[in-house]
């Protein structure tokens, strides 16, 4: 039963990621986002100088100043390592960010994600000596097939076939969702005990990652206050389907895998308050 469970994990995955990055492909129109980026070339160097560099630094020093327990300093440093939260490009438009501006930053952290996230996680996991848990080009690989082609897909097939687009898109993009959360479960279950024995420490250490990356986003965020709140949430967002990916595939479970639902439960917390805190703002 937990060999099939495991090879249900390993599976199943990276399908149902595949499928959610398609479909946020299948949104995209990529003249649109290529003139965004062209027109506001400044702005985005800084939200992916804030993304790519300074939310993994804010993981290296989190878990070189306040030493949390190995298997939350590994979960915070492939988290750190994965960016583009694919929920991201549904919840942020409905909640005060600029729809625009997300789907630009959001698609350039996808394709750059092949090099990105193999090379953030090398860094940040050879800094602390575990070298040998995992391949620089087996991340590389998972990266590749679970968001890099899929997302390029999708432009291709929004580029080409419009319409076809439009209709499967929202379908194949709920399917998929359905089934990252169906799977995500016994994960999370098969986490639970080992979950319980986080200490208070590292739950403080995974309340400190995810405020000081909101606070620095939100500082480097635009001057428009959509953007700026959009900029916030993707840069302190973490792709959970990927970490749990890259974690199930290619570090043990029991060292990658206990950070993540507390992880979640802690920034839904935080970031619900500064959402909530951003539309009092940007209501006056």
């Amino acid at each position: 039963m937990k060999d099939i469970l495991l090879t249900l994990i390993k599976t199943g995955l990276p399908i149902a990621l595949i499928a959610v990055m398609f479909s946020q492909g299948l949104r995209l129109a990529l003249a649109q986002q290529l003139a965004f980026f062209k027109e506001h070339s400044m702005v985005m160097a800084r939200s992916l100088l804030a993304v790519l560099v300074l939310v993994p630094l804010v993981a290296l020093s989190v878990v070189a100043i306040l030493r949390p327990s190995p298997a939350v300093a590994i979960g915070l440093l492939i988290l750190a390592s994965s960016p583009a939260a694919p929920f991201q490009l549904l919840n942020i438009a409905k909640k005060g960010g600029s729809l625009v501006y997300l789907a630009t930053l959001h698609l350039t952290l996808a394709l750059f994600a092949i090099i990105t996230v193999p090379v953030t996680l090398y860094l940040l996991t050879h800094l602390f000596g575990f070298k040998a848990e995992f391949s620089v080009l087996a991340v590389a690989e998972t990266v590749a097939t679970t968001i890099l082609i899929p997302v390029g897909l999708g432009i291709l097939v929004r580029y080409f076939l419009p319409g076809v687009a439009d209709k499967i898109g929202p379908i194949l993009g709920k399917l998929g969702e359905i089934a990252l959360y169906l799977l995500i479960i016994p994960v999370l279950i098969k986490a639970f005990s080992l979950m319980l024995q986080i200490s208070l420490w590292s739950y403080v250490s995974m309340i400190v990652f995810i405020i000081v990356n909101l606070a620095i986003c939100h500082r480097l965020g635009p001057d428009d206050e959509q953007e700026r709140t959009t900029l916030a949430m993707e840069g302190s967002a973490r792709n959970i389907g990927l970490a749990l990916t890259i974690g199930a595939l290619n570090f043990s479970q029991e060292k990658a895998l206990p950070v993540f639902l507390p992880y979640v439960i802690v920034f839904v917390v935080i970031s619900t308050i500064y959402l909530k805190w951003r539309q009092k703002q940007t209501a006056k």
